[in-house]
């Protein structure tokens, strides 16, 4: 038995659901998904989809808990090397951990972008609870470096979202419009390239 297979047999009826929910979403969006091909999909009857999920708020809202739970998130970084004021580690850690996420669930962000192109509640949610806290902690993280006179004065939370921004951009680009085919730089010079341009950009200059 091959090892998604094993896998899948030791999954609860409810994991079983949710892994399929995020399968056929990512494939076919959330419009051309229905629970009847979720519950096939899972090997399960539909009306046991009801029954851990009321509402579909319900399962978007378990996916979203799944997928934080599943993987320390890109904040990690911040938490772990906060204390350390090494700028180059904490944020070449963030981008870093960014690849990595995408890198081991490329469904998740193919499920993001389909829920933002069709208006879908799931991305607001995840933007809510996952991408707004990240930028809280890095502009948190920002604002005490520019209150330590070690970066430029500059808005913190702005200065956080050009970070993340700039390295999403890039992952969006390789994964979901097929640049990573292509040849192209390794991503840990990729990673090194905008940490530098960053702090390049926001460290004031010693006199």
């Amino acid at each position: 038995m091959s090892t998604e297979k094993l896998k899948k047999t030791r999954l609860s009826a409810r994991d079983k659901i949710l892994e399929a929910a995020i399968e056929l979403f990512s494939e076919k969006g959330f419009s051309g998904t229905t629970t009847k091909e979720i519950a096939e999909r899972a090997g399960v009857n539909e009306a046991l989809i009801f029954r851990y999920f009321s509402t579909k708020k319900e399962l978007y809202g378990a996916i979203i808990e799944k997928k934080i739970e599943e993987d320390p998130g890109i904040e990690a970084p911040i938490k772990l090397y906060r204390d350390t004021r090494d700028d180059w580690l904490i944020f070449k850690s963030i981008a870093l951990k960014m690849f990595e996420c995408v890198e081991k669930d490329q469904t998740f962000l193919r499920l993001l972008y389909f829920s933002a192109l069709e208006g879908h509640e799931l991305s607001d949610m995840f933007f809510d609870t996952y991408v707004e806290y990240v930028n809280m902690l890095l502009s948190e993280y920002i604002e005490e470096r520019i209150s330590e006179k070690a970066f430029k004065k500059v808005n913190p939370f702005l200065a956080a979202r050009a970070f993340i921004g700039m390295v999403a951009n890039y992952i969006v680009v390789q994964e979901l419009f097929g640049e990573r085919r292509k040849r192209n730089p390794r991503k840990e010079e990729v990673v090194e390239t905008f940490v530098e341009i960053f702090l390049n950009g926001i460290k004031r200059k010693k006199r």
